[in-house]
């Protein structure tokens, strides 16, 4: 049930935060000159913890833990590595974000250090593609969603087409937020309130 302790998989009697290449359960590493290729090919029995399945290349901490540790080995034990190319081995699925029963069946406490530490994780990527020159290009062959998206805020190449809300323009104020006006009533004008947008795209640009 929610909020409950949940039994580590495995037998296991403590989280393990220590692992290297040869224990990884859902990722796998191959290092080419100055290129490193981070396959994502999560092990659907491989949960943390008992009671769920990782499906669809979701994941929980198990997974996590492994993904923080490659990237630091890439970073310090592979210093000629200038790109790292982050991809699926599922087939039309890139990752299905956070595993969604295993949150459910978590207590608080393990929902908040497991969000500070994927965080965590993800703000190495950064550091380690701002500082030691690493960059992190995400090949998305399927359907991406949840936390995975954060991956797309990198240099990111797909193999499917993606969309995205254009942003939209103030026909009246050109103010380049999204925004939201309430219904208009009957005797009020489309053009007297800041609702009526297009998009930023075809709005004509103002003049100096």
């Amino acid at each position: 049930m929610a909020g409950e302790d949940r039994r580590l998989a495995g037998g296991a009697t403590f989280i393990d935060f220590q692992t290297e290449p040869s224990r990884y359960k859902h990722w796998k590493l191959a290092v080419d000159g100055d290129v490193a290729t981070l396959t994502m090919d999560v092990d659907e029995n491989g949960g943390l913890f008992e009671g769920y399945l990782l499906k669809l290349n979701s994941y929980d901490l198990g997974v996590d833990i492994e993904l923080a540790d490659v990237v630091q080995r890439l970073r310090f034990e592979h210093p000629e590595v200038k790109v790292v190319v982050m991809r699926s081995a599922k087939n039309r699925v890139f990752c299905a974000g956070a595993n969604i029963r295993m949150l459910a069946g978590s207590t608080h406490a393990h929902k908040v250090n497991f969000c500070k530490f994927t965080n965590e994780t993800r703000n190495g990527m950064e550091d380690s593609s701002e500082n030691s020159g690493q960059r992190f290009i995400t090949v998305v062959n399927g359907s991406a969603a949840g936390g995975a998206m954060s991956w797309h805020s990198r240099p990111t190449t797909s193999s499917l087409p993606m969309t995205a809300r254009r942003p939209l323009r103030c026909r009246k104020c050109r103010c380049s937020r999204c925004c939201r006006a309430p219904a208009a009533s009957p005797a009020s004008s489309t053009s007297a309130r800041c609702a009526a947008t297009t998009p930023i795209s075809s709005a004509p640009s103002r003049k100096a």
